[in-house]
């Protein structure tokens, strides 16, 4: 018996012309699906799977849909026979609203067999769409074939007869599912290591996966800080800021299909490796000095690390003095046990690390003669240029010598505060308090040690006018959007009248000055 006499043998159905029905299809699960290349429908007549392939995650649904191709023949019936693995997938619905072949004679999904037989009243030609199927994926990686089986039928709508003739002429489909979690290694820094603070370590991963890497994130201190999405799976740690002491890192890939995967965790040390800075800063090298000399140096420890701990003068090898705070300085007496002629002159400087970190000065080397008596002219015209909140600058006009002007020494407040080389007409004194009137003398220095009669001049800073947060010698609205970010807290800059918390009254401070500049 043929299809179409199937259909009119079933008295139950009362065909319905032209009805189009609309079904929005909800899914269960979040479907992923990974098409292959696009492969071309068989040639008709046909019934076919599309898409022909695809990969989807475990628990979740996806769609296949069953046409058939009767090309030019009119035809008014089909009957599709699948087969699919119920290992790996369920079958869950069936769906033809939007087919045109408008009655149905069965619809049928048991385990691992479907069977769709659908008709019109009427013919039609040409590539149709006969249902849509929803399976739902287990939890088993595997491909799913879905295969047309023995009993697949297209009737011609003249004949009643079977076009479709052999199932070599049905195209099913492949549907794979990947449970497999991509192998993700956390290649360096190596579980272990021991990394210098304020340095830049690359972190690197590699990550594989049977389908493919959708991305990978790397983890510090169990913090997300980057997530990449093709190789290489790098990353520049930056150190800079960071607490000395231990931290991890991990990574973590995902594949397109919810899988993921995590390395295991390096513990990686962070700790000050780094030397400090250092070098003398007068006398200058090949300089004649006599008499008492002050022996300076310049050392800093690097940003976020341990401090310095203190500065070791060295005078011909050996050890003279040791500075524990700026300015790192000692006055050595070059007329007590020191001969006339060369000396060299080094220091070392120790930061606070356990072992210490240890840098040594390159050496300067003067000539101690002690024979000079005549101090340098007085420098002129110290004058004092534009102050700021915090700075005075100073300028003078050279001395002269009966040898040389080996530096000019500066005093604040009768306070030694620094020695600059005999080139240098200028001094910038910083970290000074607004408002406040401080008095300076320069002398010219020779290699004798003999010292010139001062150039005295007072300078003031500017006066800070309350509510200037930001320092810039006008109250605006920077200074207003600072006040306003800290207000109710302690911020010591925004706390106008200095009694303890930013509050209504510093805002009336501030408002009061708003605009105010000097």
């Amino acid at each position: 018996m043929s299809l179409n006499q199937r259909f009119k043998s079933k008295t139950m159905f009362n065909p319905i012309l032209l009805v189009f029905y609309v079904l929005i299809m909800c899914t269960a699960g979040y479907i992923i699906i990974k098409s292959k290349a696009a492969t071309p429908p068989p040639v008709p007549p046909t019934i076919y799977l599309t898409p022909s392939s695809a990969t989807s995650p475990i628990n979740t649904t996806f769609i296949v849909s069953v046409h058939e191709n009767s090309g030019t023949v009119a035809v008014n019936s089909v009957l599709a026979n699948l087969s699919y693995n119920p290992a790996l997938v369920d079958f869950v619905s069936m769906e033809s609203a939007a087919s045109p072949f408008t009655v149905q004679a069965q619809a049928t999904g048991g385990v691992g067999a479907i069977t769709i037989a659908r008709g019109l009243v009427g013919t039609l030609t040409g590539d149709q769409l006969v249902a849509n199927i929803t399976f739902k994926t287990k939890t088993t990686s595997g491909s799913a074939d879905v295969a047309f089986t023995a009993g697949s039928e297209i009737l011609s709508g003249t004949t009643n007869k079977d076009i479709l003739l052999s199932l070599s002429a049905t195209a099913g489909g492949i549907y794979t599912i990947d449970a497999t979690p991509p192998v993700v290694t956390l290649v360096s820094p190596a579980n272990g290591s021991v990394i210098s603070n304020g340095t830049t370590s690359i972190i690197s991963v590699t990550a594989t996966d049977n389908s493919s890497v959708s991305s990978v994130d790397i983890l510090v201190d169990g913090a997300v800080k980057t997530t990449l999405t093709s190789p290489p799976y790098t990353y520049n740690w930056s150190t800079v800021g960071l607490a000395l002491g231990p931290h991890t890192i991990q990574a973590k890939a995902k594949d397109p299909y919810g899988n993921s995967a995590t390395s295991g965790i390096n513990s990686i040390t962070i700790s000050d490796l780094t030397a400090p800075t250092l070098s003398i800063s007068s006398p200058a090298a090949n300089s004649s000095i006599s008499g008492t000399t002050t022996i300076s140096a310049t050392a800093a420890d690097n940003t976020g690390g341990t401090g310095l701990a203190k500065v070791e003068f060295y005078i011909d090898g050996v050890l003279k003095s040791s500075a524990s705070v700026s300015p790192y300085s000692f006055v050595w007496d070059t007329k007590v046990g020191v001969g006339d002629g060369l000396h060299t002159i080094t220091a070392k400087a120790y930061d606070k690390a356990v072992p210490a970190n240890v840098s040594t000065s390159s050496p300067v080397t003067v000539t101690v003669d002690n024979s000079d008596h005549f101090p340098p002219t007085t420098p002129s015209g110290l004058s004092s240029g534009p102050p700021t909140l915090s700075t005075v600058s100073l300028s003078w006009g050279a001395s002269t010598d009966n040898i040389a002007v080996t530096a000019y020494q500066i005093k604040r407040n009768g306070v030694v505060i620094t020695s600059v080389a005999p080139t240098v007409l200028s001094y910038d004194d910083t970290g000074l308090l607004p408002g406040t009137t401080y008095t300076y003398t320069v002398s010219a220095m020779d290699g004798a040690g003999n010292l010139s009669s001062p150039a005295t001049i007072s300078a003031s800073t500017k006066v800070l006018i309350p509510g200037d947060i930001d320092r810039n010698s006008r109250v605006d609205l920077t200074d207003l959007s600072i006040f306003l970010a800290h207000w109710g807290t302690n911020d010591p800059l925004s706390d106008i009248d200095h009694i303890g918390g930013v509050d209504l009254t510093d805002l009336s401070i501030l408002l009061s000055n708003f605009g105010l500049s000097n």
